[in-house]
Formats: C-alpha cells, structure tokens, sequence
C-alpha cells in the first residue's frame, strides 16, 4: 500500500515539480506516525521541527537532481549558519 502511495506521490512531483503537491499527495498521519515510530517526536522549539524536517527528506529524495539550497528555497525553508 505505502508502496503505491509513493508512487502516486512521485508521478505527481514529476509532471508539477511543486512542493505543495508533494504535501497534498502524502497523509499528514504518515508524518506523525514516522516520528512516534522514531520516538523523536518533540513538542520543543527548533530551527528546523522534526516534521518539516521530515518534509525536507522527502521531497530531497524526490528532487534530487537540486541543491539542498534550492530544495530549501522551495520550501520556504531559510538556510541558517
């Protein structure tokens, strides 16, 4: 099932290159449940939360062909020193 979900997912990234569709195609659960499972699930204040980091490693693996800047900027994500 996750398999084919996934797959929905990239054919999706690949015909509009778009965050947003990424975000659209994924249940919001998944997220959740991938950080219960991690036992990384925080409540704390970060740069980077652990579900847009998430996020982040999703649609870096569906983009791969951009810099982790590009991917950052797509996401409204600021690089920060």
């Amino acid at each position: 099932m996750l398999n084919n979900e996934l797959e929905l997912v990239y054919e999706s990234v690949e015909e509009s290159r778009d965050y947003e569709s990424v975000v659209q195609a994924i249940e919001p659960e998944w997220i959740e449940k991938s950080l219960l499972a991690t036992g990384k699930a925080s409540i704390r204040n970060r740069r980077l939360p652990a579900q847009q980091a998430i996020w982040l490693v999703i649609w870096m693996g569906l983009i791969r062909n951009k810099s982790i800047k590009e991917v950052c900027s797509s996401m409204d994500i600021a690089l920060q020193p």
